[in-house]
C-alpha cells in the first residue's frame, strides 16, 4: 500500500464532510496521515509539503467539496509521484459528475490512476489554475455575494445555506449590469456586448449540476468557452433551467467556442471566479488568457470505475 494522506475540510458541504470522514475513519485498515484545513489555501500548502517530503508514490485524498479538490490538485501539479483521490462531501460536487471518486475504503486499498488536463487563467500579475472552469460575470457575482453574506453562516446552522445562493440569484437578476469584452485571435478581434457571463471549461459541469459545456472533456487538451449575451432578463432564468440538461446551446444568445487557448480583453470591472471561488475583479481594458496544461496531474480512481 502506498503512503496515504487524508485532507479534510470540516466546513465543506455545511459540515457534511466531517460526518463523511467520521463514517470512514473507523474502517481504515492501513497507515495514513490525517490533516485538517484551517484557512483558504491551506490544502494547497499541505499537499505541496507532503509532496516535497516523500519521493515514493503518494496518495492524497480530498474530503470536501470542489474548492478543497481544486486546492489539492493545484498543490499536486508538477509532482509526478503524487496521485489525488477524492471523497466527495461538498455542496455542488461538480468534480464528481465527471471524474471518478472513491465510494469505499476497499476502493482505496487497490486503485489505478490517470492523467488529466488542467486549465490556466493568467493576467499580467497573477495565474490561477482550474480543474472544472473559470470565468467572469453574473455567476461569479452571485458566488461572491452569497459567500460573503452575513446571512450564510446563520442559514448554514440550520442546513439552509443554499437559500442564500438562491436569494442572490434573484437579486442579481434584477440589478446585474451586463458588460462587454473582446476575444482576441490571430486573425481578428471579436467584440461581445451585453454579456451576462463568460465561462471557460475543462469539463462539462458547473454550479452544482448545470451541464454548461456539454462537449468539454478533461483529457482532450482543449478548453471550451461559453458566452451568454444579448439576453433579456426574464429569459435568463428560463435558459438556466435548460442548462441542467445541456439544452441551452440551441439558443442564439449562447455562443460556444473550442480551442487550446483564448485571450480576452475586459472592457469593464467584472467579478471573476475559478472553480466556483472568487478570483478577482477585472480592471478596465485588462487582458486575460485561458490555456490548457495537458496531462498536468494524476487522478487516483477505483479499479472498476466506469468513468473516463
Amino acid at each position: 500500500m502506498n503512503k496515504v494522506v487524508f485532507i479534510l475540510n470540516e466546513h465543506a458541504g455545511n459540515g457534511r464532510s466531517k460526518k463523511v470522514w467520521d463514517s470512514w475513519r473507523g474502517k481504515v485498515t492501513f497507515p495514513y496521515t490525517f490533516c485538517v484545513t484551517e484557512y483558504s489555501g491551506h490544502a494547497t500548502e499541505i499537499t505541496k509539503q507532503c509532496a516535497k517530503e516523500s519521493q515514493e508514490p503518494l496518495l492524497i485524498v480530498a474530503i470536501g467539496g470542489d474548492g478543497t479538490v481544486h486546492e489539492i490538485i493545484s498543490g499536486a501539479t508538477g509532482y509526478e509521484h503524487v496521485r489525488v483521490g477524492v471523497i466527495s462531501a461538498g455542496s455542488g460536487n461538480d468534480f464528481g459528475r465527471t471524474f471518478s471518486v472513491f465510494q469505499s475504503i476497499e476502493q482505496l486499498e487497490a486503485y489505478t490512476y490517470e492523467k488529466y488536463d488542467l486549465g490556466k487563467l493568467t493576467n499580467e500579475r497573477s495565474t490561477y489554475s482550474f480543474v472544472n472552469n473559470a470565468g467572469f460575470g453574473f455567476d461569479a457575482k452571485v458566488v461572491y455575494s452569497s459567500n460573503n453574506s452575513k446571512w450564510k453562516k446563520w442559514l448554514n446552522a440550520f442546513g439552509l445555506g443554499k437559500i442564500t445562493y438562491i436569494l442572490y440569484v434573484v437579486k442579481e437578476l434584477l440589478v446585474f449590469q451586463t458588460f462587454s469584452f473582446s476575444l482576441l485571435t490571430k486573425e481578428d478581434t471579436l467584440k461581445f456586448d451585453d454579456v451576462w457571463f463568460i465561462v471557460v471549461c475543462n469539463q462539462a459541469y458547473f454550479g452544482g449540476g448545470m451541464k454548461i459545456s456539454p462537449s468539454s472533456l478533461p483529457n482532450d487538451q482543449l478548453i471550451e468557452m461559453t458566452v451568454v449575451h444579448k439576453l433579456a432578463r426574464w429569459k435568463l432564468l428560463f435558459i438556466f433551467g435548460t442548462v441542467f440538461f445541456g439544452k441551452h446551446t440551441k439558443y442564439k444568445e449562447v455562443k460556444q467556442l473550442q480551442a487550446k487557448d483564448f485571450t480576452i480583453r475586459m472592457h469593464e470591472k467584472v467579478y471573476g471566479h475559478v472553480d466556483g471561488e472568487f478570483s478577482c475583479v477585472t480592471e478596465q481594458e485588462q487582458c486575460f488568457s485561458f490555456s490548457v496544461q495537458p496531462k498536468a496531474w494524476n487522478l487516483a480512481k477505483p479499479l472498476r470505475s466506469k468513468r473516463s
